[in-house]
């Protein structure tokens, strides 16, 4: 069975947690399953099935019709708008969180839908015993960063910020938020260790956040607020109950997908 995924950027071409999720899901397809990260939309005309990432690169009437006549699964990684059409025709829809799900399908009935966490390997990470506060993220608006410099000049709490993208200007002039070099996501068990809190104040609503649930399998404490989507999974603080929820995920992310494409 031959599978494409068509998403934003071509694969490691942008960090973030999408990326990563995806770059799992290659990863543990099972071995009768080829799957082939598109670099270009019309790559899709060689195709039947497909799982679609993110699209905000294409308008929506390019899309509904690059996906007219096939097989698609849709993973939302995010809020962001999707045309009916395009949810209507999916065979199956895959949210990050249950709060997400709830959100955006709401009372809609009709439709398959699966909730797959931010695919991360439980195995990379471990306990540490570490101190001091991190923050962890893009640094958007969105990711929170105005949340971020305001609580840490309430409560007087130095920060470690080790973020992608430009920081803003209040953000390099704060006496407690202290801006550090990006490190790479295979350096991330190490910066994890080194720490007692993450700070998590996202903006708006969160589907799901991987850097919250590395976070937590590192032992760290979270400060977070009711827009992260991962608290509402059950016991979120768990740490054994996340590893074996993140061991099982991809599994049977495979099996909900091809039974959807195969239907």
């Amino acid at each position: 069975m031959r599978i494409a995924i068509f998403h934003d950027y071509v694969e490691d071409e942008v960090p973030g947690g999408a990326n990563l999720t995806l770059r799992r899901l290659v990863k543990t397809a099972p071995r009768n399953v080829k799957v082939v990260w598109l670099s270009d939309l019309l790559q899709l005309n060689y195709y039947q099935n497909v799982i679609v990432a993110n699209t905000r690169s294409i308008s929506n009437i390019t899309l509904e019709q690059a996906l007219e006549g096939k097989q698609y699964v849709k993973i939302h990684f995010d809020y962001r708008y999707v045309p009916p059409k395009i949810i209507k025709d999916a065979v199956l829809l895959v949210y990050m969180s249950p709060k997400q799900r709830n959100d955006m399908l709401g009372r809609l009935t009709g439709y398959k839908s699966y909730v797959m966490p931010s695919l991360v390997d439980p195995d990379m990470f471990s306990l540490g015993n570490g101190k001091g506060h991190l923050w962890v993220g893009n640094y958007s608006r969105q990711k929170g960063i105005r949340n971020l410099w305001e609580w840490a000049e309430k409560n007087e709490t130095h920060i470690d910020l080790y973020g992608f993208g430009v920081p803003k200007v209040y953000l390099g002039q704060s006496k407690y938020c202290h801006v550090k070099v990006p490190v790479l996501h295979n350096q991330m068990p190490d910066l994890y260790r080194r720490y007692k809190t993450l700070v998590h104040l996202p903006k708006g609503r969160e589907a799901g956040s991987r850097v919250f649930i590395e976070a937590l399998l590192s032992g760290l404490s979270i400060l977070t607020n009711e827009m992260e989507g991962d608290l509402s999974f059950d016991r979120p603080y768990s740490i054994d109950r996340w590893r074996s929820r993140l061991r099982t995920a991809p599994k049977r992310f495979w099996q909900i997908a091809i039974e959807a494409l195969q239907t």
